[in-house]
């Protein structure tokens, strides 16, 4: 058959249509509670297979809860980094996490990863909306459920990012280079946003090194334990390096930026992450709900 524009026009009617009717499944009640429910009873089990003692269940989020004991939260990652010196579960973010997550530390492990679950689902159903379902059945998304990353609150940062610029904050204080995401304002010319997301990044990271300068003196030098594994493919499930991911996040902001296609932001974000798992695209999620509308006039920060 011959491929007319007459042709593309239907196909994409019908698939226009065929997503609506998807959509429209999403919405219903039984579906949205039985997701609720299924949420729950997966992070009692998770909690219940985190008593056990295997290690690799909520991988990174015993990470963060061993961290926020605040003692000596980087010790593992200078000893070793990605050598495996240094044991499991390393922390490398700055301080800030485990300094707010410090209260959480007086909970049990495995009370803390099913609370710590309920949080990154019931993102997800935020994120997806009607589409909930399948983004819960998209690989990456299920991987950082289990492991207990801080992806999915990335990308909630990305969304909220467009309505106050201090949510920005939060993936340049844990991952560092999704920060990136903020040239989309410099590339619009939106300043006012732009000031808000580096002046709220400041003032956080000024309070918390007035509560803990030799936090941050650790940090410095667990950061320099990882810059080759940054830099190195062959450390990393996605086989391209930073720098080269960046680059085309750069190039994916501004050609976003220049129609105000917002679903990129979190596109670009994920690239920029700076160890590629593959569960770190499930920050990608965060395009749902910038692609399906925008946040009123005037309610940005």
């Amino acid at each position: 058959m011959k491929f007319t524009p007459a042709w593309l026009a239907s196909a994409i009617a019908a698939a226009r249509s065929g997503l609506e009717r998807v959509g429209r499944f999403g919405e219903h009640r039984a579906v949205r509670h039985g997701l609720i429910v299924a949420g729950v009873v997966f992070a009692i089990a998770l909690a219940q297979m985190a008593a056990t003692g295997d290690p690799y269940i909520g991988y990174d989020a015993h990470a963060y809860w061993q961290a926020a004991a605040l003692d000596h939260p980087y010790a593992t990652t200078i000893a070793g980094g990605f050598n495996g010196a240094g044991g499991l579960y390393e922390y490398k973010y700055p301080p800030i996490l485990a300094q707010l997550l410090a209260p959480a530390h007086l909970l049990p492990w495995p009370v803390f990863l099913g609370l710590w679950t309920l949080l990154l689902y019931g993102t997800v159903l935020w994120l997806a909306g009607r589409w909930a379902l399948f983004a819960l059945l998209f690989p990456p998304v299920l991987g950082e459920l289990w492991l207990g990353n801080v992806n999915l609150l990335i990308g909630a940062a990305v969304v909220l990012g467009f309505r106050s610029g201090a949510a920005w904050s939060m993936p340049v204080l844990t991952k560092l280079t999704p920060g990136i995401g903020m040239l989309w304002f410099a590339f619009r010319r939106e300043w006012r946003p732009l000031v808000w997301a580096l002046a709220a990044t400041g003032a956080v990271v000024a309070v918390s090194f007035a509560l803990a300068p030799g936090l941050w003196a650790d940090w410095l030098v667990a950061v320099g334990t990882q810059t080759e594994a940054t830099l190195s493919p062959l450390r990393q499930s996605a086989p391209v390096n930073l720098p080269v991911r960046i680059a085309v996040a750069v190039a994916l902001l501004a050609w976003g930026a220049r129609a105000d296609r917002r679903w990129v932001v979190p596109i670009a974000v994920s690239l920029a992450v700076p160890f590629a798992w593959w569960n770190v695209f499930s920050i990608a999620i965060a395009a749902i709900p910038l692609g399906r509308r925008r946040p009123p006039e005037g309610a940005e920060a």
